[in-house]
């Protein structure tokens, strides 16, 4: 399972269809607030960073160049540092007082490489820092189903986004389709992500594994209840856990 391929072809597209979404973004703005150093792993093209505090100094690390490179340019003017790094396995030698993962990130890895994630966030938390982690609430898709996910029109372009579902035995496999109609020529990519579901249960497991410990739980971004059968989104605020780890 390779994110980074996914994210090569992912690149061209994110920011036509994502980087005007702002639902999430009180939730960062909730937890960065007189928080002066921050780190979003997994940044991509820099879409939260763009909206949260100037003032602060910001970290992003994104595996990916050329998502990297377009977070270069949105973030221009900004005190952002971006680096090339795998959030699986990196020193920064720095301590954040908030480490961001958002919008379904940690669902792209399995069990293992999840644990070996936070742990690295529990390295680079200070004292007092806090993670934040958006994942979707885990709900059945479709095995084989057409899923359309957005259509957008930009600059006489009609873009669209749709997937397709496959199920392979601990995991989603999506097949995404990515369509281009310029003066009705049509232009097709397609890329393959995996993401795997993960509930609040194997949060809470995974979390005191890495040293963590899970202060909130919310279901939506308006800070709503969680509640396993009904909610949308599972947002999980966390912080180090020194009582059962020295460090």
């Amino acid at each position: 399972m390779n994110p980074v391929k996914f994210y090569d072809t992912e690149a061209e597209f994110y920011d036509i269809f994502y980087f005007d979404f702002k639902d999430d973004i009180p939730l960062y703005q909730k937890y960065a607030e007189g928080c002066r150093k921050i780190l979003e792993l997994m940044c991509g093209t820099g879409r939260i960073i763009h909206y949260l505090d100037k003032e602060a100094e910001i970290w992003g690390i994104d595996s990916n160049e050329r998502m990297l490179e377009k977070a270069k340019k949105n973030l221009q003017g900004k005190n952002v540092k971006l680096l090339k790094r795998d959030a699986r396995n990196f020193n920064l030698g720095e301590k954040f007082c908030l480490i961001i993962i958002g919008l379904n990130s940690l669902t792209m890895f399995h069990k293992k490489e999840r644990i070996a994630i936070l742990k690295n966030v529990r390295e680079h938390l200070d004292k007092n820092g806090k993670i934040v982690v958006d994942v979707f609430n885990p709900f059945e898709m479709v095995e084989g189903i057409v899923h359309h996910g957005d259509t957008k029109f930009v600059d006489n372009r009609i873009y669209s986004r749709f997937f397709v579902p496959l199920w392979e035995g601990d995991h989603w496999k999506l097949l995404y389709f990515y369509d281009v109609v310029d003066d009705n020529a049509l232009r097709r990519k397609v890329a393959t992500l995996h993401l795997y579901p993960l509930g609040l249960k194997e949060m809470r497991s995974e979390f005191a594994e890495a040293g963590l410990k899970i202060l909130e739980v919310y279901g939506d971004y308006k800070f709503g209840e969680f509640d396993e059968e009904r909610s949308e989104r599972l947002i999980v605020v966390g912080a180090r856990n020194d009582s059962d780890q020295k460090g």
